[in-house]
């Protein structure tokens, strides 16, 4: 079914439990964020997580950290746009000025969202990557929300993030973790 081929398309890029939880939850929940918001990225990166073999509970919590980067350009720039439409402030400064402050968060999400899982020691190990998902997504971030506006914000910064990291894990390899 369905999620054979997605287990089987991510478990080609890596077969890493931290780095699926980057591609799918941060990655991947980014991208269904800034497309369709409203619950959905927890709810498909939840389902996907439990079928790469995460408990219930863990996937449901950790989607729901990796979302917290995204959210506020979701579902096209919803939360912005309702924001200026009621605060009657200029929707184009308010998405510059989120976008802003947002990609300070963007970076360190990805650290947290790992720790979450994996602890502290497990996190430093693949740092590089996380480093990278992080950053491919704060950048086109601050760059559409300042230039563009609120609308592709997260589709934009999540299909830079997916290809970068993607891209990254294709020369990197994750050190062994030995014991």
């Amino acid at each position: 079914g369905l999620f054979s081929i997605l287990r089987s398309s991510i478990t080609t890029v890596t077969r890493d439990d931290r780095l699926q939880l980057l591609l799918v939850a941060f990655c991947f929940g980014a991208f269904f964020e800034g497309a369709a918001g409203f619950g959905t990225p927890v709810a498909v990166t939840g389902a996907l997580l439990m079928g790469l073999g995460f408990p219930p509970l863990a996937a449901s919590g950790l989607a729901l950290i990796a979302n917290t980067a995204p959210v506020a350009f979701g579902a096209l720039g919803t939360p912005i746009i309702a924001l200026a439409s009621v605060t009657e402030l200029d929707l184009r400064s308010l998405s510059a000025m989120v976008g802003r402050q947002l990609p300070f968060f963007s970076v360190l999400v990805p650290f947290w969202l790992v720790a979450a899982y994996a602890g502290f020691r497990r996190t430093l190990a693949i740092w590089p990557a996380i480093l990278v998902a992080g950053v491919s997504f704060a950048v086109p971030q601050y760059l559409v929300s300042n230039y563009h506006g609120p609308w592709l914000v997260d589709v934009v910064a999540a299909v830079a993030s997916m290809g970068a990291l993607t891209l990254f894990l294709k020369f990197w390899r994750v050190p062994d973790e030995g014991g």
